[in-house]
């Protein structure tokens, strides 16, 4: 009834275990904070607004949502150099993913962002195609590839991490991801803690996606425009503190996802600050990026 093809059964482990030796994170840290950095952006912006959920007219002459664009490009203007400011003043090193059109229109923030030792990983070519969408593997794999070219050119260096839109892989994308040269991706929520995986002969590091953690959208909310940013951060120290909790008896990941169009704001980004001070006054705590973290994971595996 169920092909394992669909669900990469055939690839994906049905049970995750610990590790024996995974006691800690190195210099004897007990909790990862993984601060991934979404930096977005669409070819054709669609016509409706993530803050509002209102849909152009049906009836529009002008199909141009500027609503949609401007928010969007509020990223790139304004809210990532916030975002890079207050990793700036805390010390801490964050995973960006962007995408390769991001990076060919919009490549002086992600320069900076490599600039200042962020780890700048791929977020597939184009936010407006998700890879559920390409008709053929092969157009997958253009995709993907056309993403670190943009990056690379942008950054000088190509992306190790990838997590593609959603994050919705298909059958494909794993086989790609290990043909294409990944270490690590974010594209399942079936893990509190990293596995890797082998594919025709190579590893590949999931780190699952906002298994635990928790995202600016979540805590910040597209529609619940209402909450505050108290609010917000109560609910972050709160999931943090059930994690840390849970790590004085193993060890375990806290990824903490923000949008720079969404979080790039005064009041989110003071959120995001405030997070991270929070964290840091906790002893045992480790920042790290995805590459970090899966270069750490495959230095010490012994099985997939």
């Amino acid at each position: 009834m169920y092909p394992p093809e669909w669900f990469r059964w055939d690839l994906r482990p049905r049970v995750i275990k610990r590790p024996e030796w995974f006691t800690q994170w190195p210099n004897g840290a007990r909790v990862a904070v993984h601060l991934t950095i979404m930096h977005e952006w669409e070819s054709i912006p669609r016509d409706w607004s993530p803050a509002y959920g209102r849909r152009l007219p049906p009836d529009s002459t002008h199909k141009t949502d500027f609503l949609s664009l401007t928010y969007r490009e509020y990223a790139f203007k304004a809210g990532v150099w916030r975002i890079m400011d207050i990793l700036d003043r805390y010390q801490v090193k964050a995973t960006v993913l962007t995408n390769g059109v991001a990076a060919e229109v919009w490549p002086d923030s992600i320069r900076e962002l490599k600039r200042q030792g962020h780890e700048v990983g791929s977020h597939a070519y184009d936010q407006a195609r998700h890879p559920v969408m390409f008709k053929t593997r092969e157009e997958e794999q253009e995709a993907l590839r056309k993403s670190v070219q943009a990056i690379e050119q942008a950054t000088g260096e190509r992306p190790y991490g990838y997590m593609s839109p959603g994050p919705r892989p298909t059958v494909h994308t794993l086989e790609l991801l290990v043909e294409e040269g990944f270490i690590w991706a974010a594209e399942f929520l079936d893990a509190d803690i990293p596995y890797t995986i082998e594919v025709n002969g190579k590893k590949l590091v999931i780190l699952c996606w906002m298994r635990p953690g928790l995202q600016d959208t979540n805590i910040l909310g597209f529609r619940d425009l209402a909450r505050s940013p108290s609010e917000a951060l109560t609910s972050l120290k709160d999931e943090f503190d059930a994690v840390y909790e849970e790590a004085a008896v193993h060890p375990m990941r806290f990824n903490y996802c923000i949008h720079t169009y969404l979080s790039g704001t005064p009041g989110a980004a003071k959120v995001f600050g405030d997070f991270i001070k929070y964290a840091k006054d906790h002893p045992g705590v480790w920042f790290a990026t995805g590459m970090e973290q899966a270069t750490f994971w495959l230095q010490n595996s012994t099985q997939p």
